[in-house]
């Protein structure tokens, strides 16, 4: 009986077969898999396709500004970060606070109701 193959392993192997990139035993696998599931084989050739035409396509240029755009936008984000939550390392989530508050009214409880 045969495993099924799971999305990962058929991404991972569809782009190694479109690549000529798959290992020997991978490459036998693989092919036997196609030839035993005709959908998969379908998918597997509309996937080619689609990468054949994608790597037909012109490639587009960024534009020239566009890396001084980035970085400034991220040196003002930075900023704004470290001067508007600058006591942000000193606050405590109430997620932490709430049972810590409980703990020591239990623990105040226990120690004055105790003979």
């Amino acid at each position: 009986m045969r495993r099924e193959l799971n999305k990962t392993e058929v991404e991972r192997l569809f782009m190694g077969a479109v690549d000529d990139a798959l290992a020997a035993a991978d490459a036998a696998t693989f092919e036997e898999e196609l030839g035993v599931n005709p959908e998969l084989k379908a998918r597997f050739e509309r996937y080619k396709k689609t990468v054949g035409l994608l790597q037909g396509d012109p490639k587009e240029k960024a534009p020239e500004a566009l890396a001084s755009l980035i970085l400034r936008r991220t040196r003002r984000r930075r900023f704004g970060v470290r001067t508007r939550d600058l006591h942000a390392a000193y606050r405590v989530p109430a997620e932490v606070v709430i049972p810590l508050l409980i703990a020591v009214l239990v623990a105040m409880f226990m120690l004055l109701a105790s003979p």
